[in-house]
């Protein structure tokens, strides 16, 4: 399969399997790639463009490829010039906001200072909030969440008074979503969706403007095909118009962004879209050795809404034969009793790594939460890492602020600044006017309210809570400050306060106490919690570099890590609640995220951890669900290897997708 050797004159096209060469030879009217991991997607992609020009001789300028990252256009535009020389010049290759973008700055004369950024969605999202007088207790995250939330309201099939936001009431929501248009309207300015909901509007209204594009773009691929939503859809139907020449690559297996308002329903059902369709199915995964891909199309033939498939493993026909160690640990599922054992584990299996280095292995995560937790973890081993996310620094988080404020305090920094954060949470009735230098001195405010008897009770009793304090580890002080001092309850009051979402307030808090338990005193841990904010820094710095110049071991989402590889994947906390996450419960939610440890399973070449916790700060914890498929008779959840090696031998009998088979086998 020594792809990268095909020369510019196609001698090399015999090297592709049978799967991949008639996808590659499809000629025209609609096909539909279904392209496991790992099965040469992105090869068939830019091969069929070498096809299309030097054998069907078709324009260059009339073949429209379209996906969904910039990263993706680069990679494919590179391997196209690469084929064709400078005949890749004239093809398109873009994602489809840059391609509907440049269809619309071509009709309306738009510039770049119609299309909003980021930040310049946050500044409206931010003004609207504070005129709904809205309070949001990470208002970051939230605004984040909301412009996510914009988009599938937008794209998608909801009715806006029946959304349910994550951040915001029905009601509200309604409210916002409005205003946020108005405002959009007022600026002529146009975000990402924008684009797609202008574009079907002008084709749906200037059929002579169709039609050129139509003329243009006789010959249309699409790539990650299953992350389409339907005004996606609707405009690539629109485009290839009756001649049909749609040509759509995806794996509806990897679907993972529902949130975001994509349906892989749409791939299920192209059969009915285009009844005529050529249906190709790339079956070998060359990136995963056998074990990775037996394991993770285990978990997930689960699922019910999918297109069946059986995907096999040509990782030894590129690589050689595995040795007997690295077949006999390929996937390795495995208890521990909390996160510490986890961390300690790792520690210990990156010191003694067989690969060449840190680089090839990667660390995937359900939450960014936990993004959070274990990159503060990997900076306190001095494991040196790279991450790809936005980590959410929870030290930034008011609580945080409010906690370490009570410590600093114990520990003798008598600043009126951190004495203010925290002299009324909870409150005590304590007057600002009762501190009047730059240090504090409880003398003084006791004299202040010597009049008022419940003031000087909370005083005397905040003075004995912090030498209290003093004397004790940071775990046990934290735990003292959110139980024996009233701040539990102070975080219910300001979230009823502000109707904002209590639980997340609360596992805030009890995240800062579990990252305590590391260290021995405060001084320890305020050392740490400097050098994390530097580490983060320096990982910021690093966002923009390319891949190979990134250093240490890459930390991700496993939504992050879609499209990657790496030798060995560390999938930590694969417990229900975190895998499937707690907030999904509509069955089309869970089999979403089914899908998404499928994707984390499968960017494994040699080696595979999926590690669970038993217990998370005093919380009894269960393995998540989806490692059912791999449980031995008494309940313990173990590798499936031997459960594979025993499906293959039994194929008349047992068919490996039969998990039932499985469960009676011991």
């Amino acid at each position: 399969m020594a792809v990268e050797n095909i020369d510019a004159y196609g001698t090399g096209l015999s090297a592709l399997s049978p799967a991949q060469a008639e996808a590659v030879t499809h000629d025209t009217g609609p096909c539909e790639v279904i392209a496991g991991p790992g099965s040469g997607k992105t090869l068939v992609i830019t091969y069929r463009l070498f096809y299309l020009i030097s054998t069907l001789n078709i324009d260059p300028s009339n073949i429209l490829t379209i996906t969904f990252t910039r990263l993706a256009a680069e990679e494919m535009r590179r391997r196209a010039s690469k084929l064709l020389g400078d005949r890749a010049g004239a093809l398109t290759i873009g994602t489809f906001h840059s391609i509907f973008y440049k269809i619309l700055r071509h009709t309306y004369r738009f510039s770049s200072d119609n299309i909003i950024k980021f930040s310049g969605q946050s500044e409206i999202i931010n003004e609207i909030l504070e005129s709904l007088r809205v309070e949001l207790a990470d208002r970051g995250r939230a605004v984040a969440g909301l412009i996510n939330e914009i988009s599938r309201v937008k794209c998608g099939s909801f009715v806006l008074k029946d959304f349910e936001s994550a951040y915001l009431s029905s009601e509200v929501f309604e409210t916002f979503f409005i205003r946020y248009k108005k405002r959009m309207t007022e600026m002529r300015l146009i975000d990402f969706d924008d684009m797609m909901l202008l574009s079907r509007e002008l084709f749906r209204e200037r059929p002579a403007v169709l039609s050129r594009w139509q003329d243009r773009f006789r010959y249309i691929q699409a790539d990650e095909f299953q992350d389409v939503d339907p005004v996606q859809f609707e405009l690539l139907k629109t485009l290839a118009g009756e001649n049909e020449n749609l040509f759509a690559v995806g794996d509806d297996d990897q679907s993972i962004y529902g949130f975001r308002g994509s349906d892989p329903g749409i791939m299920l059902h192209f059969k009915e879209d285009y009844p005529s369709a050529r249906i190709v199915k790339l079956s070998v995964n060359y990136r995963s050795v056998p074990e990775i891909v037996d394991a993770a199309g285990i978990v997930v033939s689960e699922n019910t809404l999918r297109i069946e498939k059986d995907i096999i493993s040509g990782a030894e026909e590129l690589n050689g034969k595995l040795s007997d160690w690295e077949e006999e640990n390929a996937v390795d599922i495995r208890e521990f009793k909390d996160r510490e054992g986890e961390i300690g584990e790792f520690k210990e299996n990156i010191a003694n790594s067989g690969f060449s280095g840190v680089k090839s292995t990667a660390v995937l995560l359900r939450t960014n939460e936990l993004l959070s937790y274990f990159a503060e973890m990997l900076s306190n081993l001095n494991i040196p890492f790279s991450c790809r996310d936005r980590i959410r620094n929870i030290y930034d988080h008011f609580i945080a602020e409010d906690i370490l404020s009570y410590l600093s305090i114990a520990s003798g920094d008598m600043r009126r600044s951190l004495f203010f954060r925290i002299m009324n949470r909870p409150y005590r009735g304590i007057s600002r006017n009762s501190v009047q230098g730059e240090s504090v001195d409880f003398r003084e405010i006791l004299s202040f309210h010597s009049s008022d008897v419940r003031t000087v009770c909370a005083v005397r009793r905040l003075e004995n809570d912090l030498k209290l304090l003093s004397k004790m580890k940071p775990y046990a002080a934290v735990h003292y400050i959110l139980k024996g001092m009233g701040y539990e309850k102070f975080i219910k009051d300001y979230a009823a306060d502000r109707k904002v979402n209590l639980e997340e307030l609360l596992r805030t808090a009890e995240e800062i106490k579990l990252r305590a338990k590391s260290f021995r005193s405060y001084a320890v841990w305020n050392d740490a919690i400097d050098g994390y904010r530097r580490e983060l820094e320096r990982i910021k710095d690093q966002g923009n570099k390319a891949d190979t110049e990134r250093e240490g071991l890459c930390l991700m989402t496993m939504h992050a890590s879609k499209g990657l590889e790496f030798d060995e994947v560390f999938l930590f906390d694969v417990n229900e609640g975190i895998v499937p996450y707690h907030k999904a419960m509509l069955p089309s939610e869970i089999e979403e995220e089914r899908r998404l440890l499928y994707v984390a399973m499968t960017r494994a070449k040699k080696r595979l951890h999926i590690w669970y916790i038993r217990d998370n700060m005093g919380k009894h914890m269960e393995p998540s669900r989806f490692l059912k498929s791999c449980q031995s008779g008494d309940g313990s959840v173990i590798a499936p290897k031997r459960r594979i090696k025993y499906a293959k031998k039994s194929k008349e009998t047992c068919n490996k997708r039969n998990l039932s088979c499985y469960a009676a086998r011991d």
